[in-house]
């Protein structure tokens, strides 16, 4: 008895290539999600660590943060620049500690230097509007409604369009995702910058945006800047 044997056809080659083509887009989207669910927690750690510092610091300056004295009063350097090298200065955490997981920057290795956006991911409290209820919580308060470390926004074409470190929209359009850590060292990742509800002292806001100069304000750069230009 003979038996013949059928080989590969063209369709037959063409089904298998695109099959494992499938497999490897399908394994390249799961890889690319763990590797973006593996930063989460690392960034979440980072911002606890950061806040911590912060509560830290305080416990030598009458509950105060960085950038205010012992009586409430802005003092020296109120820049994000100048309140992470207050933190780098006394050893709270090092360089890398202030660098997203997200993103390749410079670590800072040498005290006395003042750090660049060059240097670090954050977003700190907007502190240059001292009639602002929000300067209220830029003091140890356990206050789990006021946001004081964020991920930054960064700029997106054209103005008011803005993206995170997470995100990749389109150009001119706004999408930002990012992580944000509360005065009771709690963090969350948001999928939104503008939907929080938020209180400041004795101010409360719904549906809070936190790059605007109204309620939470996270600044990335000096003393006012709050939208990275991403130049």
């Amino acid at each position: 008895m003979s038996y013949r044997i059928r080989g590969f056809s063209l369709v037959d080659s063409l089904v298998v290539l695109v099959v494992v083509m499938i497999g490897i887009a399908l394994s390249m989207v799961v890889m690319k999600h763990q590797r973006r669910e593996h930063r989460h927690p690392r960034q979440s750690s980072q911002l606890r660590g950061i806040h911590s510092a912060l509560v830290l610091f305080s416990q030598g300056n009458n509950t105060y943060y960085p950038g205010f004295n012992t009586l409430g009063k802005t003092d020296g350097d109120i820049t994000v620049e100048g309140r992470f090298k207050a933190l780098l200065d006394d050893n709270y955490f090092t360089g890398e500690y202030i660098i997203s997981p997200s993103e390749t920057k410079t670590a800072l290795t040498q005290m006395g230097v003042m750090p660049t956006t060059a240097n670090y991911s954050y977003a700190l409290l907007n502190l240059a509007d001292e009639s602002s209820p929000r300067m209220a919580e830029w003091r140890d308060t356990s206050n789990s409604e006021s946001v004081v470390v964020s991920d930054r926004a960064i700029t997106n074409g054209k103005e008011g369009a803005i993206r995170s470190v997470h995100t990749n929209p389109r150009k001119d359009q706004t999408q930002w995702h990012g992580e944000v850590a509360y005065n009771d060292n709690h963090v969350t990742f948001e999928a939104t910058h503008d939907r929080l509800d938020t209180q400041y002292g004795d101010a409360s806001f719904v549906h809070d945006n936190l790059f605007d100069t109204q309620g939470a304000s996270l600044i990335y750069s000096g003393n006012d800047k709050i939208i990275d230009p991403g130049k």
